[in-house]
């Protein structure tokens, strides 16, 4: 595979397939060396053109790809990705479809999931399985051969997106790289797993309401421009309620950077009830992922591992605000 990988423009130096703590995953062959690994752009087609034949991954027709580049990915598909683990993914919308009423019901409200909780029909297992394998690339939402066999960890290397999709520097064991800049809960809502490492936790959505008007939370993506302060989300006020793109609750390696940014929002709002309503917002968030645990009790022992895994996750980081 690598060698057809290679043959279209693809990068792949000092690379092994292995199971590792985190199941399958990419290994560096020589750890005293670095690891390079690029997709072309040519390689790079986006998902709204994938297409199915009696459940065989193929591309449609009209996407724009060259033909030894669709018999590639193809193939690819076919033994290295949906061909073999689309069934990962099918058992855990089982799973859930199976899990007791209540836990579904949390889920969906007031922790928002919804991606998992359609069953396992044929479009939810494909709309799961490529939603968690796709990137973003100049806009469009595209698969990425190989590079998508990296496994996520926090701390791991960022995608270099400029020209193509690539991965590079040492590794001492697993090549590991950042899905996305957010928490414990959302790695699940989008990707499907458990972070051990994830550092920091950000309030689920909801709205506030109190004497001095209203507060409503969003979960909007992490914007760490460098002019600004990180983690500061955008801020709108609009008849008596400020809204935010989202909010820091605790942050393992800032512990003061949660309420810094909420008090600071609060302050330019002509609010002075900031440390009562931090205190609010916190534990509705820590009420809930409590009743998580609760109500995954009686599922199926690997979901309700995974579920109580997140829980506990997210309330480690929640309880890191001074």
């Amino acid at each position: 595979m690598l060698d057809e990988f290679r043959a279209l423009g693809g990068t792949a130096e000092n690379i092994s397939l292995k199971e590792g703590r985190f199941g399958r995953g990419l290994f560096p062959c020589d750890p005293s060396k670095p690891v390079k690994l690029h997709v072309p752009e040519s390689l790079l087609v986006e998902t709204k053109h994938i297409d199915f034949d009696d459940n065989r991954f193929r591309w449609h027709e009209d996407a724009p790809v060259g033909a030894p580049e669709r018999v590639f990915l193809e193939s690819y598909q076919r033994d290295f990705s949906w061909g073999v683990y689309r069934g990962q993914t099918e058992a855990l919308l089982r799973m859930l479809a199976e899990a007791p009423a209540e836990l579904r019901a949390h889920l969906a409200s007031p922790l928002g999931v919804s991606r998992w909780l359609s069953g396992p029909t044929e479009a939810a297992i494909r709309q799961c399985y490529f939603g968690a394998r796709a990137i973003r690339y100049k806009g469009n939402s595209v698969l990425m051969p190989v590079i998508e066999l990296v496994n996520h960890r926090p701390d791991g290397a960022i995608f270099d997106r400029e020209d193509g999709i690539a991965v590079s520097g040492s590794f001492d064991g697993e090549i590991l790289a950042r899905y996305g800049l957010t928490d414990a809960f959302d790695i699940f809502r989008y990707w499907g797993f458990a972070s051990e490492e994830q550092p920091f936790a950000l309030s689920i959505g909801m709205g506030v309401y109190t004497q001095a008007g209203e507060v409503a939370i969003e979960r909007g993506d992490i914007d760490l421009d460098p002019k600004r302060t990180p983690f500061y989300p955008d801020v709108k006020i609009e008849s008596g309620c400020i809204t935010l793109s989202y909010m820091l609750l605790g942050h393992k390696s800032f512990p003061e950077l949660a309420k810094a940014n909420f008090y600071r929002i609060m302050r330019d709002a002509g609010r002075t009830d900031a440390e009562e309503l931090f205190e609010k917002i916190s534990q509705i968030n820590k009420t809930e992922f409590l009743k998580l645990m609760a109500v995954s009790e009686k599922a199926a022992p690997p979901l309700r591992k995974l579920m109580q895994d997140i829980a506990r996750i997210q309330l480690d980081a929640l309880s890191c605000a001074v």
